[in-house]
């Protein structure tokens, strides 16, 4: 009856306590938690072990997707998810690995749609609008991931310099975007975190980014374009 009761978001949060959570360097544990608690077990929420099959899974590579997540990150989730799983068989709770047959593309299968640098100028007037501007601008200058730019906090800012310190390197920042993040920091200089939704008060999810981020893209009248691909064409762009 075990093998029953017991949900992929349970079994996935309790793999990742007992085999993730501070035994691993900081960032591989971040990108561990945000593809777990932000993407599986959401996905399938109170769904049983058992209940779970090849169908399913495709299902929710195709969901996330759909939702904009690039194919290596797509991957990455899919790795993940058969690690897991393969840990679950281990533990009898499944006769197989439902992810085990499935073939995921680690690049994407398409050339990366290309924006003029007008248009990511109305995304960011857009985002100014919705007062999202300095965390989308910051992520479109220094190219930054979203696990990232949500988990800066103000320690990482080099005010003086115009750069920040991240674990292993250093960003040096425009003359904007240090008095972007000057700006922010007047805001809400109280908070360690360095963006704050200002519809909540707290730190951004990457629910609510990625909800943010197709809103912004209806609004200025844009394709459908992952933020990650928005990065790749604001590069070299003066913005």
């Amino acid at each position: 009856m075990e093998e029953t009761c017991t949900t992929i978001s349970d079994y996935s949060e309790n793999w990742f306590c007992s085999h993730v959570q501070g035994q691993l360097a900081h960032n591989t544990e971040n990108g561990y938690r945000n593809l777990i608690f932000n993407h599986i077990m959401p996905h399938f929420k109170n769904a049983a072990l058992s209940e779970l099959t090849e169908k399913k899974i495709q299902n929710f590579y195709k969901k996330l997707s759909d939702q904009g997540l690039s194919s290596r990150s797509v991957w990455c989730v899919h790795l993940l998810l058969r690690r897991i799983l393969d840990e679950a068989c281990r533990d009898g709770l499944l006769t197989e690995n439902p992810a085990a047959g499935i073939n995921v593309p680690r690049e994407e299968t398409q050339p990366a749609m290309r924006l003029r640098s007008g248009q990511i100028r109305r995304y960011l007037e857009v985002a100014k609008e919705l007062d999202i501007y300095p965390i989308l601008y910051i992520g479109l200058t220094s190219g930054l991931r979203q696990g990232e730019l949500i988990s800066l906090p103000w320690a990482a800012f080099d005010m003086s310099a115009k750069r920040l310190r991240l674990q292993k390197r250093w960003i040096n920042l425009s003359d904007t975007a240090a008095q972007a993040l000057t700006e922010e920091h007047r805001r809400h200089s109280q908070s360690p975190h360095m963006f704050l939704d200002s519809k909540t008060g707290q730190p951004y999810t990457p629910h609510r980014l990625y909800y943010l981020h197709r809103r912004i893209l209806t609004q200025a009248h844009l394709p459908v374009i992952s933020f990650r691909d928005l990065q790749t064409n604001a590069k070299g762009m003066k913005l």
